[in-house]
């Protein structure tokens, strides 16, 4: 993958997962397995994969697939602001 499609953010523990997993349920995503989670948005095409290192409270996400006409810059800004309104988090 290339670097448009994936981000890391830091300071992320197992409250903030948690928080932002319901949060993805509560909006109509589908969310199978446990580290890595896979996410099904059910909007425009939208799949993340999710991948939590416990040690360096570090979540990498990762965009698998999107329709044509929905920008990476849009994508990243729904996730930032997401993780955002969680916490004060760094992009990396």
């Amino acid at each position: 993958m290339s670097g448009c499609d994936r981000r890391t953010y830091t300071f992320i523990d197992r409250n903030k997962i948690d928080t932002m997993l319901k949060e993805l349920e509560s909006n109509g995503a589908a969310i199978k397995d446990c580290n890595p989670w896979y996410v099904e948005t059910h909007q425009h095409g939208i799949k993340l994969m999710a991948e939590w290192n416990e040690a360096l409270l570090s979540l990498t996400v990762s965009v698998t697939h999107r329709n044509w006409y929905v920008s990476y810059k849009a994508i990243w800004n729904t996730i930032d602001s997401l993780i955002g309104q969680i916490s004060e988090t760094k992009i990396v």
